[in-house]
Order: structure tokens, then C-alpha cells, then sequence
């Protein structure tokens, strides 16, 4: 007999769940790691105002770590 949905999955929509609830907050700091340059990344990491500690990788802003801020 099934009890419910399985608890990997359960797992996987609460992160879901906590992203989308994020989507909508401002973090309280944000800290760029490293440029992986042969990826033409930033690895970024934040922090929340729950406490929770997220990272990402953007090539958002990577032109200007390639070729240095233009003034």
C-alpha cells in the first residue's frame, strides 16, 4: 500500500517551495567567491534573513572581470 509521496521527492518541493519564497526577499549580504574564467562565471554566495546560506553562478557581470571596470 502507498503511503505518500516519496520523501526525496518531498525534499526536492520544499527547496522549490523555499526558492520561490526568496524570489521575493532582499538577502542581508552577498559575498562574490571567485571567476572561474575558463566557465565565465562569479560564483556568489548569500545570506538570508532567515539565516540560510545560498550560492549561485552568474556571468552576469563576468565582462567586467575580464576587462576590468570601465569609468
Amino acid at each position: 500500500m502507498w503511503s505518500g509521496l516519496d520523501p526525496e521527492l518531498q525534499r526536492q518541493l520544499q527547496s522549490i517551495r523555499q526558492m520561490a519564497q526568496r524570489a521575493h526577499q532582499t538577502p542581508t549580504r552577498e559575498w562574490p567567491l571567485i571567476f572561474v574564467e575558463d566557465h565565465d562565471v562569479l560564483l556568489v554566495v548569500r545570506e538570508w534573513p532567515d539565516g540560510t546560506i545560498t550560492a549561485y553562478a552568474t556571468s552576469e557581470f563576468s565582462h567586467l572581470l575580464r576587462k576590468g571596470p570601465r569609468f
